[in-house]
């Protein structure tokens, strides 16, 4: 089947029902990954889709082969960093619906972000790949997508078991050893002394010598 038959457009407020559907061929896809960064349930979506076709700062495109919905992704114009003044367009949630995979879905996807970069004179575009979705990574190396940087995410209750498990790092750690190494206490025996009601010291009582036994 020729490529040229994909089409893409911009999602409009009538199509999130179409898009509900093709997220949640996402949620699968991505698998465990996809349903942890997005655990929300169905209404929510609904009503965030329908939030972003409103917002100009978004753009949601679907494509559509032989008139049938076969894959969406939702572009934004954004800063990777909060120090830089470079804009990219960021490229998320790129989801080729099962039946229309291998027929150029998801080159027509990206050739409308590309359209949008272009539209928005901005000279790069990035996108985020789960770990587990090694296909859609090898696909966007193909099309010259190179990692920049690798993102961790953490439960907060984990990071916070964790901080609490060990508390000293190693460099704090280091320190005070360093530390303890230049400066070493002299231990001074000294002789308990109790003043007594009248005020005198008591006598010092010879210390005991330790017999065998």
């Amino acid at each position: 089947m020729s490529r040229s038959q994909v089409q893409t457009r911009i999602a409009t407020a009538d199509d999130v029902p179409v898009l509900l559907e093709l997220w949640d061929e996402l949620r699968q896809v991505g698998g465990r990954g996809e349903r942890a960064n997005n655990p929300v349930s169905t209404t929510e979506v609904r009503d965030r889709l329908a939030q972003v076709v409103e917002n100009p700062s978004y753009r949601i495109v679907i494509a559509t082969l032989e008139d049938q919905p076969a894959g969406m992704v939702v572009l934004q114009a954004t800063r990777p960093d909060p120090f830089t003044d470079t804009r990219v367009v960021n490229v998320a949630h790129l989801v080729v619906a099962n039946n229309t995979r291998h027929k150029g879905v998801g080159h027509a996807l990206l050739t409308a972000a590309a359209d949008f970069a272009t539209e928005r004179r901005l000279e790069q575009v990035s996108v985020s790949v789960y770990p587990s979705l090694r296909d859609a990574s090898r696909f966007f190396a193909r099309l010259g997508f190179a990692p920049a940087a690798t993102r961790r995410v953490a439960p907060l209750s984990l990071l916070r078991r964790r901080l609490g498990a060990d508390p000293v790092t190693p460099a704090m750690g280091d320190a005070i050893r360093r530390r303890s190494r230049l400066v070493r206490p002299v231990p001074v025996q000294r002789a308990r002394r109790k003043v007594t009601d009248t005020g005198e010291l008591p006598k010092e009582r010879p210390a005991r010598r330790a017999t065998a036994r």
